[in-house]
């Protein structure tokens, strides 16, 4: 299912995903919405998910490899 949402009056709509890349017409206010061709929240889930990952392990090397600071008085 993808989620839409009707940019002119807010009426929200899920809508099969074989209806991906086709227009619909907004019940209450007639404006014509373009159902997008995959669910955004879940296209952008795991490449978000990906760099998150990758920056703890960049992180961590860093980490790993700074030099200690002399506190030892």
């Amino acid at each position: 299912m993808i989620q839409i949402k009707c940019k002119k009056c807010g009426h929200y709509y899920s809508v099969s995903s074989k209806y991906a890349g086709k227009s619909v017409r907004c019940k209450p206010c007639g404006f014509v919405i373009q159902i997008p061709s995959a669910e955004p929240e879940k296209a952008g889930c795991s490449d978000s998910i990906k760099a998150y990952n990758q920056l703890l392990e960049e992180l961590s090397h860093y980490e790993k490899n700074a030099p200690a600071l002399g506190l030892d008085g």
